[in-house]
């Protein structure tokens, strides 16, 4: 294509005496040429018509015909047929076409972020999908791409499952099934505790002397009572108030009491592990232990692998007891250390000026042109918070010998503040670090289902073991219908790619609707759609058949032959698209668009196999090969695996 390019810029230059590198694609119409050119930016610069500079182009280029068998203008478009010799060069390019040298540059890949002590479910195909996707997708391209999974192994979680184990203890039954449930039955207990708290103290303050308690002074009370949730402001209550409704109080305050205990214990339990108490410690160990071997196990599934799993509390200064950890970079600054610098730096200070009443708190305030809210970066009991391990993180990606040019975080949309406001404290704080850094956070919407609503707390979830195994048995039912039966390897294989695929196939920036029979399609854009392309390309092909090299260039190529080179000749800008806009739908969709040109050549071209001719044989075969090479290639860069049968 690079020949052809050079013909018309010289052409551009020599007619307008101007330097212009004219974009090349496939002619709207089969029937007006193959490719074509459009010379409406040329309409100010020359001081034609589009028509008029399109017409003299097109006169211009009929004495190249070696390349061109004919050229025409319509409108401000040049149109031209190639001649056959140019078919057989463009064919050549793309076997000679090679993976893009290394870039020299470094990025990291903050994704999967999966929490210790939940199985995976239907959400964490966002994330672990997109964020694979772009960690293959640059290491293509010759970037150094480090992936850091980031996993959720500390936080106030393990202060609810360390008490929930410690009430319920079942030394017999620890698994992460076991683990969920402890966890979904504290939330309970405090969900069900809180419900009726609210319902008490709606009936208590609205009974309230009105002449003394005003609506405003009403809502003000119900404010700090309800959202506080602070034991100080009950035993104000206590002790003003008892005698305004005593029966009421009573079972305000019994209620209180029992929302506050459990409340109190899970933040006791997870205060004493911040403070390395053995027991504690021993069992955060024992639990994030479980959950990340389930995890990884459900994570290879997916075809998803982080270089590191650097969890929350490696920020810490804890770190998990895994075999690789001796290949984490050394931490030289904790969540705490940070803290300590950002104050001494006057970007965090005591967070009694971000409220009405004084705390001992580290937040930051926000210069007002950056138009981004305050927040919180050390609780009053001197833990951290998300965000003071992301601070850590991103500190430590910076100076621990990575040198990334670019920081890329695949995580939902909701942490577009939170991301936002990390980006914005670290470019305060190191401005010599990040100088010449790139952020971006590259968010996806959610999965949703038609049934219902899912939430882990409330246990409505769909998890990912039960959504394969589902899966898999409507792939059978499927593939039975038609008559054929598949290995366990390939019916995971497909199954696998029909839910990533058609995740991966939607705007990552919207939510997806999750569709059974749309996902197990074998009609339309569907991962078992482009996977049964790529097995009816293989089979085509002999075991032994290498790239036929000599060709006779007097073959000539038909028009299906043709519109699979054209779409073959994208794949380069595709993929570029694809990681500039940090978007693996752009190179998905295309995938569908060169299975479907592919289906559309093998059924009107005669049978391959039983061609007469030689030549012409050969050549089919060899785009058969290209083809199925180049589609493995892509759905491996979009983290999905081929199967051998279908």
């Amino acid at each position: 294509m690079q020949h052809i390019q050079n013909i018309i810029t010289q052409t551009i230059h020599a007619l307008y005496g101007i330097d212009h590198i004219p974009e090349i694609s496939p002619a709207p119409k089969p029937e007006v040429g193959e490719y074509c050119i459009w010379v409406f930016q040329l309409t100010k610069i020359v001081g034609k018509a589009p028509n008029i500079i399109a017409n003299e182009i097109a006169w211009e280029l009929q004495k190249y015909n070696t390349t061109f068998v004919s050229t025409n203008s319509i409108g401000g478009y040049v149109n031209f047929f190639l001649t056959n010799n140019i078919w057989w060069e463009l064919l050549n390019w793309i076997y000679k076409s090679e993976k893009p040298k290394n870039a020299g540059k470094t990025i990291v890949v903050d994704y999967i972020g999966a929490n210790a002590g939940k199985p995976l479910h239907i959400w964490h195909l966002c994330t672990p999908s997109v964020g694979q996707s772009i960690c293959n997708i640059y290491d293509y391209l010759g970037y150094k791409v480090i992936g850091d999974s980031h996993f959720g192994d500390w936080g106030g979680i393990f202060g609810k499952l360390i008490y929930g184990y410690k009430k319920w203890e079942n030394n017999n039954n620890l698994s992460i099934s076991y683990l969920l449930k402890v966890y979904q039955e504290v939330h309970t207990d405090i969900i069900k505790d809180t419900s009726i708290l609210n319902q008490l103290l709606n009936e208590y303050i609205s009974k309230l002397d009105e002449s003394v308690w005003p609506e405003k002074c009403k809502k003000w009370w119900y404010k700090n009572l309800v959202d506080g949730k602070d034991i100080e402001w009950f035993l104000l209550l206590e002790d003003s108030f008892q005698k305004n409704n005593p029966r009421i109080f009573e079972q305000l305050r019994v209620v209180w009491w029992e929302f506050k205990n459990i409340e109190w214990n899970t933040r006791e339990e997870f205060k004493k592990l911040s403070q390395w108490d053995s027991e504690n410690v021993e069992l955060w160990k024992t639990f994030t232990g479980i959950s990340i071997t389930e995890i990884e196990k459900k994570l290879e599934l997916l075809n998803v692998h982080a270089k590191y799993n650097i969890g929350e509390s490696f920020y810490e200064w804890l770190g998990l007891p895994r075999p690789n950890n001796e290949d984490y970079p050394e931490l030289k600054d904790n969540m705490k250390a940070i803290v300590a610098e950002l104050i001494e730096k006057w970007i965090a200070t005591d967070n009694s000026i971000l409220s009405n009443w004084e705390d001992k708190s580290v937040g930051v305030v926000f210069p007002e042109e950056m138009k981004l809210p305050s927040c919180i970066l050390q609780k009053k009991d001197g833990t951290g918070l998300y965000l003071t391990s992301d601070l850590a993180a991103i500190k430590y990606r910076l100076t621990n010998g990575w040198n990334p040019s670019k920081l890329i975080y695949s995580v939902d949309v909701r942490q577009q503040l939170h991301l936002r406001q990390a980006f914005a404290i670290a470019k305060m704080a190191w401005p010599e670090l990040t100088e010449w850094v790139e952020f971006f956070h590259a968010f996806n919407g959610f999965i949703k289902l038609k049934e219902w609503a899912m939430s882990t707390r409330h246990g409505t979830v769909i998890f990912l073991e039960k959504l394969i195994e589902e899966g898999e048995e409507r792939t059978k039912k499927i593939l039975s219908e038609k008559g054929r039966i598949l290995s366990d390897n390939d019916i995971e294989t497909i199954t696998v790619a029909a839910i990533k695929y058609s995740y991966l196939a939607q705007d990552r920036e919207k939510d997806v609707v999750f569709d059974w029979d749309k996902a197990l399609a074998f009609e339309w854009n569907s991962g078992p759609y482009i996977q049964y392309a790529y097995v009816r390309a293989k089979k085509i092909l002999p075991e032994d058949f290498k790239k036929w090299e000599n060709f006779s260039k007097d073959i000539p190529f038909s028009e299906y032959d043709k519109k699979l080179i054209q779409i073959l000749l994208r794949k380069d800008a595709i993929i570029q698209e694809t990681a500039s806009k940090y978007k693996p739908h752009i190179l998905a969709n295309y995938v569908y668009e060169v299975a479907t040109t592919f289906n559309s050549f093998y059924v009107h071209t005669p049978k391959i196999l039983e061609e007469k001719n030689e030549w012409l044989k050969n050549l089919r075969l060899s785009l058969c090969q290209k083809f199925s090479l180049q589609i493995s290639l892509w759905f491996d860069l979009l983290g999905i695996k081929m199967p051998t049968e279908m």
